[in-house]
């Protein structure tokens, strides 16, 4: 606020200036012209004001239904982000439970960290934009709330010129009768700026400047910043993650040595699958999620049986039958996201890649 020194008790005694002829101190009462070169300085600031364009202290109609209906926004926005979170999060649990279950651990723990990586950033990205929004509000209405009152009775002040203001409008919102300047006169915002109140004892003229100053970048693109950081967050984090998923992908890491592999009789031929232990102590041959419609989840192996192991390897230049074709085997190597997989030349020339167990052997190539 604007103040200067009370010339009888020495405290600072806010001035206005609607009247820069006077002060009125509420510490010990009181009344006259202020000291010094004050009322020169009210003045000077006076005419920076009147210089300003009006509309640079006053606020649009969209601003004005942005102040009056914040707590209703904002809790709509809270129940719409609940909402929202809803899918993603159930989403979320059903892939980290079928990971969890599932004997196949190819990937396991990149996949299940990039499932809690995405609902981490989508719920992070949400809690951002709300808060965001928050803090944009309130930076609105401290930009325009009114001076409060000095003693319980008075009458707030405007925040531009310190001139005591009528009341509020139906909507909390009270314009200055002496430089037009729109006020919020919520009693929750006035309390909350009390407490943030500085006390401006001499350059009045910049003071008002830098007031105008702050109203009107706060003011200025408000909805416009809300919507932007409302799209743009969410965006980047599915930027981000999509980027994540095609660096995992494009990764060629050598073949994990610690998965065994064997080849073993099957509907669709001699089949590859995954060494492991089955739920009751034996020996079973995995074949994978990307397998062959004809090909089991799992195959037991008899006790004693003897195992065909298969090195990953040797497999390169072998024809294979895979669930997306038939072809060569080019490469083999280990990707983040799948595992040890095996990049296979079809027939026609193309390409695709083929997770190792599922693969079935065929004769030489054609």
């Amino acid at each position: 606020m604007l103040a200067v020194h009370c010339p009888r008790c020495g405290r600072p005694a806010p001035v206005s200036l609607a009247s820069p002829d006077l002060m009125a101190c509420p510490a010990c009462h009181h009344r006259g012209p202020p000291p010094g070169e004050a009322a020169q300085g009210l003045r000077a600031a006076a005419h920076v004001v009147f210089q300003a364009d009006v509309r640079r202290r006053q606020l649009s109609d969209a601003l004005r239904r942005t102040l009056v209906t914040a707590s209703r926004r904002h809790a709509r926005l809270l129940v719409v982000f609940a909402l929202a979170s809803v899918p993603i999060t159930g989403f979320a649990a059903l892939v980290l439970l079928g990971i969890w279950v599932t004997p196949d651990d190819d990937g396991r723990l990149v996949t299940g960290g990039m499932v809690v990586a995405a609902w981490l950033g989508t719920v992070g990205a949400g809690a951002a934009v709300l808060a965001l929004v928050r803090r944009r509000q309130r930076r609105l209405e401290e930009a325009c709330a009114a001076r409060p009152p000095a003693a319980p009775g008075e009458p707030a002040a405007c925040h531009v010129c310190g001139a005591p203001l009528d009341g509020g409008s139906d909507d909390g919102i009270a314009r200055c009768g002496f430089c037009a300047a729109d006020n919020l006169v919520a009693p929750a915002v006035l309390e909350r700026v009390r407490a943030r109140q500085v006390v401006i004892l001499q350059s009045f003229e910049q003071a008002v400047s830098a007031d105008l100053a702050s109203f009107g970048r706060a003011t200025s693109g408000a909805a416009a910043a809300v919507v932007a950081t409302a799209l743009v967050v969410p965006v980047t984090v599915f930027v981000l993650a999509v980027a994540a998923v095609l660096v995992g992908e494009s990764m060629r890491l050598p073949v994990d040595p610690a998965v065994s592999y064997a080849a073993v009789s099957t509907a669709a031929g001699q089949c590859v699958g995954k060494i492991a232990h089955g739920p009751d102590g034996g020996a079973v041959v995995r074949f994978g999620g990307f397998r062959r419609a004809e090909l089991p989840k799992e195959q037991a192996l008899a006790p004693g049986a003897p195992i065909e192991a298969v090195s990953p390897g040797a497999l390169v230049g072998r024809f294979v039958t895979a669930k997306a074709g038939a072809g060569v085997v080019e490469e083999v190597f280990s990707s983040p996201l799948t595992g040890n997989s095996a990049v296979v030349r079809g027939g026609d020339g193309k390409s695709f890649t083929s997770s190792i167990a599922g693969l079935c052997l065929g004769g030489s190539p054609p």
